[in-house]
């Protein structure tokens, strides 16, 4: 029988199956197997013995509620009796009443603080509470007092689960194997915690073994397809997940995956041909028909793509979500003059809908026609003073303009609508940087961490204004291993770390985690220029020039760029 809520407390086997021809012969049996439990343990009165020994019968034929009733009596006689409320305690847990014993766990510890039986049961009920973050000093000293037992581990790892320690729930598996090693599912979540650690050959190693113990546990072919993805090995990911899929049809999670690392691999007409499922099986959410249009575009059949986005913004006329997403598409194969249009129609059918101007400036903005969009979102603040989305959008375009100065105008007016969001202060420590106040990039950078001292993109952000300046660069290390170890597949914050190595002269070190951190973002000029500096550095010229024209291809008004270019040729 499972506990309840969190499944932590497991029943043990039934020892043996007593013929009912003697109570008498199943006390003395039981009274023995007490006996051997606890040989030292001595027992107020025989009363309270024969309901302990009922008890435990009960227990073992499944009977908790029973169980329960019996080993309360036994307590009544023998209230000082530690095996009896140990016992009681976990047939409370098994019987779904973890506040109960809880209470009774904590009676056994305050007479024996370090007794790793209650320890793991106080553990157990504080995670059945949903009060996994108490639940896990307890369990861990519980480890510590008992490292064999194996409910001890698989218990914490359920509050480290719970509370995102995700290293933690590394160890408890990691010792739940070492106790067993047939043990597949403990394999299983070992493979899936190192996965989330970003050390994906040591997930695929661990999920091996789980394979091979138990090949048909579900989620096995969707981990090892998103491991081979993420060691660089696409064909082979392409080819689990179509065989999960075979077995899961109707996993459109999956499929969607599939039709992205389809197109990521440039074949487009598989990857159509999936995106048609996943919005024949999804048709009333919008979502799906942005991607199938644009493989539609991909694969040459305009026509059919416009009939997507078409029905797609069928599916709620007023929403201006459906609007902005078919004018992405459109604006991205080079039909702008069709997505303005578009726009211009919808704001002008709905002249009371605030977010009409919004559309206009932001599809004039992705045409290139940056004057004309900012001329409409001065509209939209002007129409909305007091409104935040406005004034964040014109901003964005002021910085896009390197429009510095007008930008910080912006912000601080931002500011005072929102003070107490540290985005807007990594946007003003951009500016000051781009302006030359690199002091004051800083400073902006530091009071961000003061507002929000673990927030990954904060950690990031000074980290990297740190190390790209060459400022406290031990600290700025500090700043961004703490961001990567949040998300470790965050291809800026990988980048950040490679810029940083290179600063500090490890430019193999720097090369593995520049190359990861553009594998992880599919391509950035930022990147690629950073890239290009280690290769010149390790003179590497034909890799260094390559990566300089990748990034002049994303950013090709960029002279640095181009300057370095030159001067490798």
């Amino acid at each position: 029988m499972a506990a309840a809520g969190s499944g932590v407390i497991r029943s043990r086997p039934m020892r043996i199956l007593l013929p009912v021809f003697g109570v008498a012969c199943a006390i003395l049996w039981c009274g023995r197997a007490a006996a051997a439990d606890v040989p030292e343990q001595r027992y107020r009165s025989d009363e309270a013995l024969r309901h302990y020994v009922a008890g435990r019968w009960l227990e073992e034929t499944g009977d908790m509620t029973g169980a329960g009733a019996e080993l309360s009596r036994a307590m009544a006689l023998d209230p000082d009796n530690l095996p009896i409320q140990l016992e009681a305690c976990l047939v409370a847990s098994r019987s779904g009443e973890p506040s109960h014993a809880l209470e009774l766990a904590r009676g056994v510890l305050a007479h024996e603080p370090g007794n790793a039986r209650a320890l793991w049961l106080a553990g157990a009920a504080l995670v059945s509470l949903g009060r996994a973050e108490d639940a896990v000093a307890p369990l861990r000293y519980s480890t510590l007092a008992d490292a064999s037992n194996a409910e001890c581990w698989r218990t914490l790892a359920h509050a480290a689960e719970a509370t995102q320690r995700i290293a933690l729930v590394d160890s408890c598996y990691a010792r739940l194997v070492d106790l067993d090693d047939a043990d597949a599912e403990s394999w299983f979540q070992l493979a899936t915690a190192r996965a989330r650690l970003g050390r994906y050959a040591e997930a695929d190693s661990a999920l091996s073994m789980a394979i091979e113990d138990n090949p048909s546990r579900p989620g096995v072919l969707f981990l090892r397809a998103w491991l081979r993805e993420r060691l660089g090995q696409p064909a082979e990911a392409i080819t689990l997940y179509q065989h999960h899929l075979e077995l899961h049809p109707d996993d459109l999670a999956t499929r969607r995956r599939l039709v992205g690392l389809l197109t990521h691999e440039g074949r487009v007409h598989e990857a159509l041909a999936e995106s048609r499922r996943v919005t024949a099986a999804a048709a009333a959410d919008p979502s799906v028909y942005p991607q199938q249009a644009d493989l539609e575009f991909r694969d040459k059949h305009p026509e059919e793509a416009v009939r997507t986005l078409k029905r797609m913004r069928e599916l709620a006329p007023d929403d201006p979500d459906g609007v902005g997403r078919s004018a992405e598409v459109l604006v991205r194969y080079h039909r702008a003059a069709d997505a303005i249009a578009l726009t211009d129609q919808w704001a002008a059918a709905r002249p009371q809908d605030d977010h009409g101007p919004l559309l206009r400036a932001w599809v004039r903005e992705a045409a290139g026609q940056s004057d004309s969009a900012l001329r409409y979102v001065r509209l939209a603040v002007a129409a909305q003073p007091d409104s935040e989305a406005p004034r964040r959008l014109l901003a964005r375009y002021l910085r896009q303009a390197h429009r510095w100065d007008e930008a910080m105008v912006e912000i601080a007016k931002l500011r005072s609508i929102a003070p107490q969001d540290p985005s807007l202060l990594l946007d003003l420590g951009f500016c000051r940087e781009q302006s030359g106040d690199v002091p004051g990039a800083l400073q902006a950078g530091r009071e961000a961490l003061e507002m929000a001292p673990d927030a990954p993109s904060v950690l990031n952000f000074l980290g990297y204004m740190m190390a790209d300046h060459e400022r406290d660069l031990p600290q700025a290390e500090q700043l961004i291993r703490r961001a990567i170890e949040q998300d470790p597949d965050n291809g800026a914050y990988v980048d950040s770390m490679g810029w940083l190595l290179f600063r500090e002269g490890a430019l193999a070190r720097a090369r593995v985690e520049l190359e990861r951190a553009l594998q992880l973002t599919g391509g950035d000029p930022v990147i690629h220029e950073h890239l290009g500096d280690v290769y010149r550095g390790l003179k590497l010229f034909d890799l260094a020039r390559q990566q300089y024209r990748e990034s002049l291809a994303g950013d090709e008004g960029n002279a640095r760029v181009r300057s370095k270019l030159e001067a490798v040729r």
